[in-house]
């Protein structure tokens, strides 16, 4: 069962909604507790290892957090991250992410920043358990993020807000990044996919770069849809999550890019290991150490191959150089700036899409038309197929649709359009395979 499900939408969401609104206040987390349970129970069909995966961690972060907080030590605090880590690490690495139970990287992170915040006096340690367990487990975040600051969600947690304005809202966000992720990520995967299938040593040129283009935006789209879903429902129980992405194509250098997109997760990279490791107030050469280490660790975040890895190499090398040299030019034309960030981070996805080193080359020799360009049927074929969704996808990655419905979602028309959109991928979900959330398996 996932965001995108009849039985998410139609029997969860619903019953959920009821219980939790009409319970009194002080029964409220516990009510999100345990629907949350209830829903990582579902999603991963009871799986008795993901839970007591989870539960362990929740409970370890706990009194970890009220341990620390009592005797302020910096040995107890090392033992619970190394221990919430050394977990991930295991899953990730000795099992090759094969067992790794579903939202682990997302709700280990969440944790290892609470107890760290709670050494640093950035908050108190909680001390309901029903409460610390609300945050922690909380559904419309638990499986992929965002990854939210510790001490907004807290106070969100203590104090949420119902008002029917933000329901009403959350509802709409909810059904808009549904629409995102049903109309159009999950549409865009087959040009990539037919690629893989056919084996992308023998496809066309143009037919490369159309699937690494219909790539980039399924990625995105997935992800931002998810994200967007994610808020809406926050909404719906009164907590204000952040949004995870923040127009990243909009972007004129590579480090802006991931500044904005997967937002919380570079948060969290930045204020718990570039800033401790010293950032950037130790000098040029130390300052590129730290950025290494960061992207090796989100190469590792994302797994242990190697695709994985160049991918974030290649990121390091692009940042760094940024840096270095290219920084100082970019400022001088927003044109090319924007240019140079959308072709560079469009041929950065190419490993991360591929998940190996010799797939990826594989790749890349046939975007530059290594061997010749081939044959262009394939291209042909496929570019009218996918012709709309291309153009729609382009236009929705640019910031103007966000401007437009920020003018429109309060007129009646605007709900219109919701609940067309909502039946419509409602449609689409009961007459397709159900495609799963790209960062599910991370």
């Amino acid at each position: 069962m996932q965001f995108n499900s009849i039985p998410f939408i139609f029997y969860f969401l619903p019953l959920f909604l009821a219980v939790y609104h009409i319970v009194p206040s002080k029964a409220r987390a516990a009510v999100l507790s345990a629907g949350s349970v209830v829903f990582y129970g579902l999603v991963t069909g009871w799986d008795v290892l993901s839970l007591a995966v989870l539960a362990a961690a929740v409970v370890l972060a706990y009194v970890g957090g009220l341990a620390v907080e009592r005797w302020n030590s910096g040995l107890i605090l090392g033992v619970t991250v190394l221990y919430l880590a050394g977990v991930l690490v295991f899953f990730k690495l000795w099992l090759g992410g094969i067992l790794l139970p579903v939202g682990m990287s997302f709700y280990v992170f969440q944790l290892i920043s609470y107890v760290a915040d709670v050494r640093m006096k950035k908050l108190a340690a909680e001390r309901n358990f029903i409460s610390f367990c609300a945050w922690s487990v909380m559904f419309p975040k638990l499986l992929s993020g965002p990854v939210t600051p510790n001490s907004e969600l807290r106070k969100s947690t203590l104090r949420p807000r119902r008002k029917p304005v933000t329901v009403h809202m959350g509802l709409q966000e909810f059904i808009l990044g549904l629409s995102l992720k049903v109309l159009l990520a999950n549409r865009l995967g087959g040009v990539w996919g037919q690629g893989e299938i056919l084996g992308f040593e023998t496809v066309s040129t143009p037919y490369a770069w159309l699937a690494l283009i219909t790539f980039c935006m399924r990625l995105y789209f997935d992800f931002y849809g998810y994200s967007l879903m994610a808020v809406g429902l926050g909404h719906m129980l009164g907590y204000n999550l952040p949004m995870n992405f923040l127009e990243p194509y909009s972007s004129r250098t590579v480090s802006d890019f991931f500044r904005r997109w997967h937002a919380t997760l570079g948060r969290w990279f930045r204020d718990y290991i570039y800033i401790p490791l010293g950032g950037n107030r130790r000098g040029l050469a130390r300052t590129l150490l730290n950025l290494a280490v960061v992207w090796a660790l989100t190469g590792f975040w994302h797994g242990v191959d190697g695709g994985y890895m160049l991918w974030a190499g290649i990121l390091f090398l692009l940042i760094a150089n940024e840096k270095l040299w290219m920084g100082r030019h970019l400022d001088k034309s927003r044109v090319l700036s924007h240019i140079y960030v959308v072709i560079a981070i469009i041929l950065s996805w190419v490993p991360f899409a591929a998940e190996s080193i010799p797939a990826a080359i594989t790749v890349y020799g046939r975007l530059f038309a290594v061997g010749g360009a081939g044959d262009l049927s394939d291209f042909i074929s496929w570019a009218p197929r996918y012709a709309v969704l291309l153009v729609a996808g382009l236009i929705f990655a640019t910031p103007i649709p966000k401007k437009l419905w920020s003018r429109i979602y309060r007129k009646w028309y605007a709900d219109a359009l919701v609940f067309v959109l909502f039946w419509v991928c409602v449609f689409f979900i009961a007459t397709s395979a159900q495609d799963t959330f790209i960062y599910f398996s991370y």
